[in-house]
């Protein structure tokens, strides 16, 4: 696909409580998490737009508040981890 450009207008970001040097990282991000949230695009592509990787994004989303679905996948995976790490203490 190719890249996608948005243009916001300025008068929308006047008053943002962003420092201006540091408001187009937090707004990637933040749209980054909103569409993870909403489930428009995955966890992979998420992490790409917000410039983090896997981890990094995570912790991101949680301290913001955001939720974490997990896939099938990733709670099979999380059951297995929690099963071992229980079984090796």
């Amino acid at each position: 696909m190719k890249d996608v450009t948005l243009t916001l207008p300025g008068e929308a970001l006047e008053g943002a409580r962003i420092p201006p040097a540091e408001l187009e990282r937090e707004l990637l991000r933040r749209l980054a998490a909103a569409l993870y949230r909403d489930g428009i695009i995955g966890g992979a592509g998420a992490c790409r737009l917000a410039g983090m990787e896997k981890a990094e994004f995570q912790h991101w989303l949680g301290e913001h508040g955001f939720p974490q679905p997990l896939s099938e996948g990733d709670y099979e995976m999380e059951r297995e981890q929690l099963g071992s790490w229980r079984n090796a203490g």
